[in-house]
């Protein structure tokens, strides 16, 4: 019995593997949001909800442009997950965001806020001419992308940008 349990306790504590996604195109994914913008995180605080049963992050963005739909100056999106005090809730599908960083996000507006679309694979780092979804941790199953259609992935920001307002 020590064993066994043991055992179990043992396979506990190993990561819960990546997040699967279905592959779809950039194109789809502006299609299917409210708004697309570029921005700079301004903030990131993590919050239990009402019920306590849940962690979200709060995420400030100074939108720098839109490239689809409308916002204000300032969005607030709220994404699954984050830490307080000695609690954290990992959702490991989740778009994560840091102090500083320059982003692309898929938005869909829920009220007064804003959510991600596609989780992780609606939100892409911005690395100088490079924007990159977080993809490292997930699989992404095949699946036929529409012809001139280009599946989320690392590209030029340029070409981000020009996918996003092309998508019809």
């Amino acid at each position: 019995m020590r064993r066994s349990l043991a055992s179990l306790l043992l396979l506990a504590a190993i990561p819960a593997a990546a997040s699967t996604f279905v592959e779809t195109s950039v194109e789809e994914t502006a299609r299917s949001s409210d708004a697309v913008v570029r921005g700079t995180v301004l903030s990131a605080t993590s919050r239990m909800t009402q019920d306590g049963r849940r962690v979200v992050t709060e995420v400030e963005i100074a939108v720098d442009g839109t490239w689809k739909g409308a916002t204000e100056p300032v969005v607030r999106v709220i994404v699954p997950g984050g830490r307080v005090g000695r609690i954290a809730q990992i959702v490991d599908a989740a778009a994560t965001f840091e102090e500083g960083e320059e982003v692309v996000v898929f938005l869909a507006r829920r009220g007064t806020t804003w959510r991600v679309m596609g989780h992780a694979l609606g939100k892409y780092r911005v690395d100088g001419a490079e924007a990159r979804p977080a993809l490292e941790r997930a699989e992404v199953l095949p699946r036929a992308i529409a012809p001139g259609e280009r599946a989320v992935g690392p590209m030029p920001v340029t070409e981000l940008e020009r996918r996003v307002r092309e998508a019809r």
